[in-house]
């Protein structure tokens, strides 16, 4: 984070406390002042500024209080706009606790989060189209980059060792699991009316425990993404907690959301949709075939593609299981 230490002070200046501290955090300054600790946040795009703040009010003007929201100004403006940058002020709760919901626990959240996004659905923001049809054309430029990388990895196939081989062969799989993540973001498989916005990541950090309260907290990014995003990066999240209660909660916070907010069969296809790519081993072959061509066989490791393999089978549980869902959903109840 580069922000002039001048413009720094000039904006802590329009706040009712005196700054003792300043301490650069990883996405956010941290402040110590008179009227305890700060976060000082700094947003590249004013427009995603103003609509963060706008479906955090709503939020709290339908009674949901536990929610971060933005502290007021001495002329009682909700952040601060200089230049072409926003600048907002929360409290610094150095207490939070990433929530590993109970079962319980992650029903209430399913409640929250749905009450948000239909927060979000009243604001105005990008067209939700739009950003699908980003979405869309990442998972399509990702896809030729897995073809891509493949067509040279076989290329050199005459210096492959054994496991090479192995290697190769989990490329096909992958390859057909990323076309079809393609195929099922296309917007004309979806009623766009039921399209909105969110922020484009979520996961437990973003539910913080305190005092025995859940908080929805965080989404500071200016990355903006269709609902369905977030609530898919959610439940991957929810599903390697580790402990063997991952189903029993995701089924929670879906029935939860659903008492909120239901879901039509469209947007379960939409939600499976964004969990199909699998990304992790996309990731680890990735290393594997950039180390091998360097010759650094060394960090040619075939264990940490079989445990991408293995965790990739949970997901697809998962998917089989939220499909289920969705039927149940498109005949009118849910299972």
């Amino acid at each position: 984070m580069l922000t002039d230490e001048r413009e720094l002070n000039r904006i802590c200046q329009r706040y009712r406390m005196r700054v003792i501290r300043i301490q650069p955090q990883k996405d956010f300054y941290l402040l110590e002042t008179n009227r305890g600790p700060k976060e000082l946040r700094v947003w590249p795009r004013v427009d995603v500024l103003r609509w963060s703040f706008m479906w955090r009010e709503q939020l709290a003007r339908q009674g949901f209080r536990d929610v971060e929201r933005f502290i007021r100004t001495r002329d009682a403006k909700p952040y601060v706009v200089s230049g072409r940058k926003g600048y907002t002020l929360t409290d610094h709760v150095r207490s939070w606790v990433p929530l590993t919901p109970t079962v319980e626990q992650a029903n209430l959240s399913g409640q929250l989060v749905a009450s948000m996004h239909l927060a979000q659905s009243s604001q105005s923001a990008p067209a939700a189209v739009e950003l699908l049809n980003r979405e869309q054309a990442q998972v399509a430029a990702e896809t030729e980059r897995v073809r891509n990388l493949y067509d040279a990895f076989t290329s050199r196939s005459r210096l492959w060792r054994p496991e090479d081989k192995w290697v190769a062969s989990q490329f096909r799989p992958l390859l057909e699991r990323m076309e079809r993540g393609t195929r099922l973001l296309s917007p004309e498989a979806f009623d766009v009316t039921s399209l909105a916005v969110s922020h484009r990541f979520m996961d437990r950090g973003n539910l913080g425990l305190n005092k025995e309260r859940i908080y929805l907290r965080g989404f500071y990014s200016p990355s903006l993404s269709v609902q369905q995003r977030d609530t898919a990066h959610f439940l991957r999240d929810l599903l390697f907690c580790g402990d063997g209660a991952e189903r029993d909660r995701i089924d929670a916070f879906l029935d939860g959301y659903e008492a909120v907010k239901p879901l039509a069969h469209s947007e379960y296809r939409l939600l499976l949709a964004f969990m199909v790519p699998p990304q992790e081993l996309w990731q680890t072959l990735q290393e594997y075939v950039h180390s091998a061509s360097a010759g650094q066989l060394e960090e040619c490791d075939t264990a940490q593609i079989a445990e991408s393999i293995r965790r990739q089978q949970f997901v697809d549980e998962l998917l089989a299981h939220i499909a289920q869902r969705a039927e149940g959903a498109q005949r009118g109840h849910v299972v």
